[in-house]
């Protein structure tokens, strides 16, 4: 039943959330997808860059992928759902362990289950794609080895850590800290002259950490042989030189605790009942975690990721806190006290479980404010879901050897296939390195911004709009006129034509100077043109330089109307090249190319503030005079459109 529970809630959070999988997440599937394709663990063809801290989840996804391409299921979706598989384990394996430390009969065992199932973090963390779960899973499974009596749960238990390192490599704090939790009991055991024990618990702990250390270190070199770097390139994103983060860390800290104000208190109480195995090691461990995550900043991402795997942990400890209160209630002159007012066991634990219902609910409730479903990871979804279905169709139509310069790599570059210019360097190595003053004090893992100048210079094919500051048309882009409209506002693309040199330059209209001869117009709309900047009221006309058309009217408005014609000209290109912005009603808003009084062509706005290019095919009509006319009758929202530089190309 909790299983079941656990499921449909994630189910539900990721029906929520538009199945919104965070970008990282999206960075690590496409080294899975590299990997299954026979390409290396490489984010972009021949670049050797280790972009990711989770090695085993990675290498978990790739058969996966490889499964998803012969059976033709959803990779994303079915990753989604083996993360929410690992966090019902995650909850099983949760009661196993309060199982044995209190009995299958103890509240304290549903209890610690119920903390992990109201906790909306790592509800929402099952379906965001990382490998928070897998670790959480390879934690306790290293906690429920580490307690066995099994002749063989020192391998398991080596295992278990050489995972949980695999998984994340500050994992390897934990497998500090379990192993030297042994090797302390099993010292304690000897001092209290239980030296066959205290011997059976040191040798199994040196062979558990045998199999760690040398698994770990097999994969360390091969790592280095393959990438070059002794720790990955996100430690020196994040991490490499001096850090000053001690205050957005205690910022963080202060956040994850706040949406859990039980969790310090109750596991404190632990320290009432430190004999059981693993409790030392678990305060002690989290103690330690705690500050190293309070020393790196933390994380920008909501619902405190870098501490989702803990979270059963300290519910556990918190089952040990309670237990103990529990069990001295039975034992104290409280209970005799209780009796002789004839409070029964059955009438105490019924009172108790509502007082704990109550409790679970004002957590939940509590989550649900505070924590992410208040709004931040739900808006990414949308964010992110408009930006995939723009990098499928810019995939599909984009040359093979094309490239984009983003900061959304993931995203990016599993559904476009495009080789990717990381702007916040992931998956660049000089800028990982490249000194921050005051590193620490931004954002985390946002610090080392690429410069602009140096982005442009690699010569991207694609820019998504607002990714550098200003207007890339005067650095040889143009904005894309045909991005779906259900998906991203526009991106430039580098101008091949102005490369290749067949624009005709005698066709070029741009409307810098004075009027161009011949041309006429009527109605409020044109009472003054060309315009030479947008006007109050209306937004950033990205992609208009100098002068332009603006049938927006500085007093009027949207209501501005009427029309403007050009003189004739002749027709001697192959297409004809227009930058428009504005409404999108071809009845009483457009551009018309005219020809021996036809229209020939006609285009509408977009909706938006941003010119981006129109292309029209004049090739059959060369040799021909055309008119090109604009028309604006539309007085409501969006009632102008923005022309700006015409031009013939061959």
């Amino acid at each position: 039943m909790p299983v079941t529970a656990l499921v449909m809630l994630c189910e539900q959070y990721s029906r929520w959330y538009g199945r919104n999988v965070v970008d990282d997440a999206m960075t690590s599937m496409q080294y899975s997808k590299q990997l299954a394709l026979g390409n290396g663990l490489v984010f972009n063809l021949g670049e050797r860059v280790e972009g990711y801290t989770n090695f085993a989840w990675v290498v978990l996804m790739t058969p996966i992928y490889w499964l998803s391409t012969r059976l033709g299921f959803d990779f994303v979706h079915a990753v989604v759902r083996f993360s929410i598989a690992l966090a019902a384990a995650n909850l099983v394996l949760t009661y196993a362990l309060a199982r044995r430390w209190f009995g299958s009969g103890h509240p304290a065992v549903w209890f610690a289950v119920a903390l992990c199932l109201v906790d909306n973090s790592s509800a929402v963390w099952a379906v965001l794609g990382l490998e928070v779960h897998l670790l959480a899973f390879f934690m306790l499974l290293a906690l429920w080895a580490s307690g066995a009596r099994s002749p063989w749960a020192w391998l398991g238990l080596g295992l278990s850590l050489l995972g949980a390192h695999l998984t994340r490599p500050d994992a390897g704090l934990f497998c500090a800290v379990v192993l030297g939790g042994q090797l302390g009991d099993a010292a304690l055991d000897h001092c209290l002259g239980l030296r066959s024990r205290s011997k059976t618990v040191a040798l199994a702990t040196v062979g558990a950490a045998a199999v760690w250390l040398v698994g770990y270190g097999v994969y360390f070199y091969l790592r280095y042989r393959y990438y070059g770097q002794l720790l990955p390139n996100t430690f020196y994103l994040k991490l490499g030189g001096p850090i000053d983060a001690w205050e957005r860390g205690l910022s963080y800290l202060r956040g994850f605790l706040h949406e859990r104000a039980w969790v310090p208190l109750l596991a404190l109480l632990a320290g009432l009942n430190l004999k059981l195995p693993g409790v030392r090691a678990l305060l002690l461990y989290n103690l330690l975690h705690a500050l190293y995550v309070v020393y790196v900043g933390g994380d920008f991402f909501a619902g405190h990721r870098f501490f989702v795997p803990e979270i059963p942990q300290l519910a556990l400890l918190c089952a040990v806190g309670a237990a103990a209160l529990w069990d001295a209630a039975h034992r104290s002159s409280v209970a005799r006290e209780l009796r002789r007012l004839e409070v029964t066991s059955d009438r105490l634990l019924g009172g108790m479980l509502v007082g704990g219902a109550c409790l679970l609910a004002a957590v939940f409730q509590r989550g649900l404010v505070l924590g992410p479903l208040a709004g931040e990871v739900r808006a990414w979804g949308d964010d992110l879901t408009r930006q995939t279905r723009l990098f499928k169709w810019l995939g599909q139509q984009a040359p093979s050897d094309a490239s984009i310069a983003t900061s959304l790599i993931g995203h990016t570059g599993f559904y476009s296939s495009l080789r990717v210019i990381d702007m916040f360097g992931v998956i660049d190595p000089t800028l990982a390195k490249r000194h921050v003053p005051n590193f620490g004090k931004g954002k985390a893992g946002h610090e080392k911004m690429a410069d602009p100048e140096g982005v442009l210079a690699m010569r991207p094919t694609f820019v998504p709009l607002h990714m550098i500051p200003g207007d890339l048309w005067q650095r040889g882009y143009f904005l894309r006129g045909d991005v779906p409209r259900d998906t991203y506002e526009g991106i430039w693309q580098r101008d091949e034509l102005l490369e290749r040199g067949t624009i005709l330059s005698a066709t070029r209209v741009s409307f810098d100077a004075e009027r161009p001869a011949g041309w006429s117009g009527r109605g409020t709309a044109f009472d003054s043109w060309p315009s030479h900047s947008r006007w109050n009221g209306q937004g950033e006309l990205v992609g208009a330089a100098g002068g332009f058309i603006n049938t927006f009217h500085p007093a009027l408005g949207n209501t501005a109307t009427g029309e403007l014609e050009s003189a004739p000209f002749p027709l001697l290109g192959d297409e004809l090249l227009f930058r428009l912005a504005g409404g999108d009603d071809p009845t009483n808003l457009r551009v018309e190319l005219v020809v021996d009084s036809v229209v020939v062509h006609q285009t509408t706005g977009r909706r938006g503030d941003h010119l981006s290019r129109r292309a029209w095919d004049i090739a059959p009509l060369r040799g021909k005079l055309g008119v090109l006319r604009i028309v604006d009758q539309a007085i409501g929202t969006w009632g102008y459109l923005a022309l700006d530089e015409i031009m013939q190309v061959r």
